[in-house]
This record gives structure tokens, sequence and C-alpha cells, in this order.
């Protein structure tokens, strides 16, 4: 019998025991957490997808483009043969692009990369299905399709469905031809782009072949030797993939979309094969047409942005701010919010960076929407004739009386006020900056068809603002002023900026104004010129006394002028200090409007002036020679004086 206190099973050991597992339970909670974590890791989407980190470490100098190329594959095909560092969550959309450019430098692929030259059932290679496993094909009702597919998941290639039967056939394959099938419909008969001609008897028959196959991306379009023998390869089971608003499945919304998506890159290639002038133009379009026929999924709203509550009204997302899934009203947390093409204005409209190309949908949806969806297919024709993208929706635009120039300050207005059908699943444009008292003095620089987006807020002071614009008139740099009434809706005013200095007024902008916010856009609208700079200074207006400077007012052609503001000043600072000066500052408004009337009808005159001012300005910047300003001031009073009474 068991004594109290005794041996093994004294009460003092076994409280002791418990107070030792209540310290290490919760580090062993926590190792068990962290090894489920590792071996089943959450979808965020948040950040870059692999491809994108591989092209951000070859700009950076990390990778050669030989190592970078071949890592793009394995970023598609087998994200595990990546060093760790390159390693995303994040699917790839339509890996198209990194198909052809690793096509077209063949002479640079690892060995173990060459299968990407061969149709997944030709090479043979386990990146594909493999030697020796049983690839089984269907045909799509519709007669255009033959859909080749295994159920032999040795290398992980097995359908969603499959069951090991050949006589059923898994409805993921079914459902896919159905979808194929209807994509030709709408984009071929319906919409009239050309078709991909028969291969002959590539991969079977004359049928388009379409391939499913395990991948890191929804799908891509290649061919073997051209356009006519176009084939196209589709992820076999979209597990893990980004979500999409299909109400039946997603599974099945993404079949959806990637079918129109990657069909619509086999009409692209009966116009073009130039994916690297075109490829923006190839994904923003096959984005803007699964949308056209599917447009129940919504998977582009992945690529657009997602919506967050801009608590603090910056105009930007902050960490600690709520932000959506795509559907715009479930919540998705309040960190790692992932960047996409309303957050980056900055980037050029044909950007291709970091996927940015999926989200210029929303450049193709403006444009369907302003002039039909045959200004699409228009843009297409022009491109098949030997324009790039860029110059063919130039084109297009410019033979529908406007231009590309033109419409893009629309676009960024648009944007801003996200006047599109899903604009309230969008996030608001990213801002730059937001102020909220003045001065403010902002600058910049911006590559071809990019912008930046600054807010200004009214203060507590009730007075005018004046937006001054220096030297912007390049004809490169375009501003538009879009005003939010408090009442709700929109004031807007394009800048003619066609001066050096060009001056805005917004009246009254204080806490009882008519607008609630002031917003400018800077855009370069120059489809080639990059690295143009802007320069707004943001002040209260002057007062009356302030536009008595009338003599340096009448040479410099403004009494915003930066030559005048520095006179002012060394009127408030120095001459109305003392009795002296105040009495000669009388003296000039009473007797140098005559004068400056003067000065404002002779050309010649005013750049005179504005000369001989010059060591006057230049010594109020500069204390020690305040003196011999305030001397040579006097000695322009007397002169010009002097030239009134001989002129009378």
């Amino acid at each position: 019998m068991l004594t109290k206190g005794a041996g093994l099973y004294s009460p003092a050991l076994f409280y002791a025991i418990i107070n030792m597992m209540n310290l290490i339970m919760p580090y062993l909670t926590g190792c068990v957490l962290l090894l489920f974590l590792l071996l089943h890791p959450m979808h965020s989407f948040a950040g870059d997808d692999s491809v994108m980190l591989l092209q951000k470490a070859y700009e950076r100098g990390e990778l050669g483009y030989q190592a970078a190329l071949n890592y793009k594959l394995y970023a598609v095909f087998n994200k595990k043969k990546l060093p760790l560092a390159y390693q995303s969550d994040i699917p790839v959309k339509s890996a198209t692009s990194i198909i052809h450019e690793a096509r077209q430098n063949s002479g640079l692929l690892f060995k173990g990369s060459e299968f990407i030259i061969f149709r997944p059932a030709d090479g043979g290679d386990e990146d594909y299905y493999g030697v020796g496993i049983a690839v089984w094909t269907f045909d799509s009702p519709g007669g255009q399709f033959k859909i080749h597919y295994t159920e032999d998941d040795t290398h992980g290639d097995a359908v969603y469905g499959s069951d090991g039967n050949q006589g059923t056939v898994p409805p993921y394959v079914s459902n896919l031809a159905g979808y194929l099938d209807h994509s030709w419909t709408e984009t071929i008969t319906n919409m009239g782009y050309t078709a991909p001609p028969s291969d002959v008897t590539a991969g079977g028959d004359g049928r388009i072949d379409v391939y499913l196959v395990d991948m890191n991306a929804l799908g891509y379009t290649n061919f073997d030797t051209g356009p006519s023998d176009v084939y196209i390869v589709v992820e076999n089971d979209f597990e893990g993939f980004p979500e999409n608003l299909d109400p039946d499945d997603q599974r099945q919304g993404a079949l959806k979309v990637t079918a129109a998506h990657e069909f619509f890159h086999a009409s692209h290639f009966q116009y073009t094969t130039n994916i690297f002038a075109n490829g923006w133009w190839m994904e923003a379009t096959g984005s803007w047409l699964e949308d056209m026929i599917y447009p129940e999924v919504k998977d582009y709203l992945n690529y657009t942005g997602f919506k967050y509550d801009d608590s603090n009204d910056n105009g930007k997302w902050d960490s600690g701010e709520t932000w959506y899934k795509i559907d715009g009203a479930t919540s998705a947390g309040a960190t790692s919010r992932p960047e996409r093409w309303f957050d980056r204005p900055q980037y050029s409209l044909n950007s291709t960076d970091a996927s940015h190309e999926y989200g210029t949908i929303v450049f193709a949806k403006y444009i369907s929407e302003e002039y039909g969806a045959a200004a699409i297919r228009s843009v297409w024709e022009r491109i098949s004739s030997g324009s790039t993208a860029l110059e063919a929706v130039s084109d297009e635009l410019l033979s529908r009386g406007t231009s590309l120039a033109a419409t893009f300050p629309l676009l960024q207005s648009a944007n801003y006020r996200r006047d599109y059908p899903d604009g309230v699943r969008y996030p608001p444009v990213r801002h730059e900056a937001t102020y909220t008292s003045y001065p403010q003095n902002i600058s910049g620089s911006l590559d071809h068809l990019s912008s930046h987006y600054y807010a200004f807020k009214p203060d507590a002071a009730s007075s005018n603002i004046i937006f001054t614009f220096h030297n912007m008139d390049s004809g490169h740099i375009a501003v538009r002023l879009i005003f939010s009434r408090a009442s709700g809706g929109y004031d807007e005013q394009d800048i003619a900026l066609d001066n050096p200095e060009v001056y805005y007024q917004l009246k009254r902008f204080g806490t009882d104004s008519t607008y609630s916010s002031a917003v400018i856009i800077i855009m370069n609208t120059s489809s080639s010129q990059d690295s143009k700079t802007y320069s707004v200074s943001i002040s209260r207006d002057i007062t009356d006394d302030d536009r008595k400077c009338f003599i340096a007012t009448a040479a410099y052609g403004s009494y915003l002028a930066e030559e005048v503001r520095v006179l002012r000043r060394f009127r408030d600072e120095h001459l109305l200090t003392n009795p002296a000066g105040s009495k000669f500052v009388s003296y000039y408004y009473k007797f140098s409007p005559p004068v400056a009337d003067y000065i404002k009808s002779h050309v010649a005159l005013k750049t005179a002036v504005r000369y001989m001012l010059t060591p006057v300005v230049y010594s109020i910047k500069y204390p020690a020679y305040t003196l011999i300003a305030t001397s040579v001031w006097a000695f322009i009073l007397i002169l010009l004086s002097r030239k009134k009474e001989v002129a009378d």
C-alpha cells in the first residue's frame, strides 16, 4: 500500500510535475502549431509570386539572366526546386510570357528545363506527365478541342475527380470542354476574332489540344513552330489557388476564366507572336474577355486590388486597417495586404512589373465601355498590321476623335472616382500624400503613362488656396484637380500648363467649404518619355495689401510670382517694421500704379525692370545685402518716375 508522501507517487512530486507541464505546454503547443504551418502553409496570397521575386533579384544583380530564366520555369512547374528565398504561395495567373521567353532563349535552358520546348504528351519529362503514364483524351462536344489528361498521380498530374476508370470522364474534364466550346462561340462566332487554324495531326488530330498538368499557374498558351499549331496547358486541380466569386464552385470558376483567357491567347497569336511588345495588352484583354464571357467569376479582382477601410482617410492602406477579400465585404485581416493595380498608379500603363498587366483590365474595360467591345478587336487588327499594342491603342483612339494623351487623364479621374460597374469592390487609388495644413511643396518625377495623386483637406481657416505649378509646361505633364463636394459628387478642373508658372485659386477652402477635399492628379501623358519632373507649391492666398506690389507684379506678370513674393517678404519684415520704411511704402502705393501701368504696356521695359530687380531679389535672400537692396529699390522708383514724366 502506498502511503502519503512516500515513494514515486507523492503529492508534492505530482504537483511539481503539473506545474512543469503548465510551463512547457505553451512551448509544446507553439512547436506543434509551427510544425503544422510548415507542413500545411496557409495561402495568404500577399506579396509577390515567385516569378516577380526572381525578376527583382535579377534586376538587383543577385541572379544572372540564365539562372533567373530557368528559375522562372521552376516557379511554374516545380517551385520546390527554387531556393527558399524565391518560393511563394502565390500562383502565376498566365505563364504564357514565361514559356515564350524560355523558348526564345532555348540555348540558355538547363538540361532539366528543355522539356518546355515540347508538348506535355511528347516530352516524357516528369515535370509533365513522365514516362509510362497513361494519358487519355476527351473531345469537346463542339468539336474544336481535344483535352489530354491523366488519372495517374505518380507525378501529381492526376486530374481532379479521378477515379482511375477510363470509361468515366471526370466532370473537371467535361466541364472544361464545355467552357472552351463556349469561349470559342463567344470569341470567334459572336465577337469576330480570328480563329486558330487546325494543327492537322499534332496532338492526334486537327483539334486544338489542351493538356491538364500539375503546375503553379492557372495556364499558358504555346505553339510548336508557329501560331498554326497552337496548344493550351491548364492546371489539373486548382488546389490552393486564389478565390473567385463563382456562385456555384470556385474550382469551376477558375476553369471558366482560364478557358476563356488562354483560348483568347490562342487567337492573339493569330495577330502577333511578339509577346514582348504586346504582352501587357494580351494579358489585359485576356482578363477583359474572361470577365465578358464569365462575369460571375470576377477572378480579375485578385489583380485590381483589395478594398480596405481607409480609417485615417489618407488615400493609402496602413497596417492595422481592415482589408477585405475580393467580394469587398468579407474581412481578410488588418496586416499583410497585397499591393495590386490600384495601389500602383506610378506604374506605366503598359508595365508588366508585379503582374500589373492583369490589373490593366481596368483600362481595357474603360475602352470597351466608352467605345464598345469592337474597339478592343480593332486594336488587335491594328497590331496584326505591325503596330505595337501601345501604338495600336493610340491609333484607335485617334480614329475615334481623341488621343491616348487625352484619354489617360479621363482614365485616372475614373480610377479616383472608381466609376466602374465593379467599382464598389475596388480599393481607393493610392495617394502619394494627404495634407491638412499649408503651405506645402511637392515634387517628383513620373515615367510614361503613369500618375501621382495628392489630397488636400480644409483646415480651420477659411481662405483661398493657391496652387502654383512650376516649370511643368514641357507638354508631357498634365494636371487634373478633382474636388469632392461636401454634399456628394465631384467637380473637376484641368489645368492648362502653358507657362513656366501657372496658378490656380481654390476659393474659401476651410471648414465651411463647399468641398471636403481637393485632389491633384499629376500625370505623364507621354507614351515614351520617362522621368518627367514636376513641382507644385500650395499656399494660402495673399491679402489685398499683397496685391499692391504694383511694379514688381507688372514686371513679372503675376503677384504670385516667386520674385514678387520675395519682395513682399522684404517689405513685411524690413520696411513696415519702422517709421521710415512705412512712409516709403505709403509713397510707393501712392505713386507706383501709373508706373506699373506703363511697364505693363512695354515688353522691353518689363524685361529691363526684371533685370534691375535681380540684385534686389538676390540681396533679400542674403540679409547682409539688405541695405544695398533698399538703395537699389529707391533708385528704380526715381528712374521710372522720370521716364513717366518724359513720356507725358
